[in-house]
């Protein structure tokens, strides 16, 4: 073979791989998760809005999203013969990634009430004061039923999907802080439901345990600090408005 030949096929190779891993972000990306986990409550309630009238409505969605997810996740490992520890997902040093995710906690509450406070002073009109999915908490049933959600679909599935991405990224599409950068903003967008302000927070949320994560390499310390987030938030609301 001449070596033309050779550079030709190692292009159309990398070119392959490109078109494969942006693929698999897209597919990741909770679009088709969401879309397929959307059709049965649709079909029965013949509105998307009824997701938003029961929390137990909200849960079960949310988890049958993430069961979606999760499987998707693991077909594109196995096809790859990859496994959750390459993602980061590893309990080397467990102890010190558990201290690195509870401290970053105060860090997000601390991000939450600037942001707030910069919507309340400079853009009133988008200002919110509550998280309108935390309306729909009306007895302790609905509080632990939202719990286990956000531990499963926000510290456990978001956390393992951002990490999918930012490899993918990484490999093949352009570098792993082009790829923070446009999922953090695409993750800020996927919480369109708690306002703009909300979509705000969450991108800066995401830019945070991105940078933990490919700070540290392992998923432990992002998965603590946003279940941790996710899970004091709704029982701060709960015992705070009573």
């Amino acid at each position: 073979m001449e070596p033309s030949d050779s550079t030709t096929e190692t292009q159309k190779r990398v070119w392959l791989d490109r078109l494969q891993a942006f693929f698999e972000v897209i597919l990741m990306s909770g679009l088709f998760s969401s879309f397929v986990a959307t059709v049965p409550f649709a079909l029965r309630a013949h509105s998307t809005e009824a997701l938003l009238k029961s929390v137990r409505v909200v849960t079960s969605f949310v988890l049958l999203e993430a069961g979606i997810t999760f499987l998707l996740l693991a077909l594109i490992l196995k096809a790859h013969g990859e496994t959750l520890a390459d993602l980061g997902l590893r309990w080397d040093r467990w102890r010190s990634q558990l201290v690195l995710g509870i401290t970053v906690l105060p860090v997000l509450f601390f991000l939450n009430a600037l942001i707030g406070g910069a919507f309340r002073l400079f853009l009133p009109n988008y200002f919110t004061e509550r998280n309108p999915l935390m309306e729909i908490i009306h007895n302790p049933e609905d509080l632990v039923l939202l719990i286990i959600s956000v531990l499963i679909a926000g510290g456990i599935k978001e956390e393992l999907q951002r990490a999918f991405i930012l490899i993918r990224f990484r490999d093949h599409l352009g570098g792993a802080r082009l790829g923070l950068v446009l999922w953090s903003i695409a993750f800020g967008a996927g919480h369109y439901v708690q306002g703009f302000q909300g979509m705000v927070v969450a991108g800066f949320f995401g830019l945070v345990f991105g940078v933990v994560y490919l700070f540290r390499g392992n998923l432990i310390a992002p998965v603590v600090s946003h279940g941790l987030y996710d899970a004091a938030a709704l029982l701060g609301y709960w015992f705070l408005r009573r």
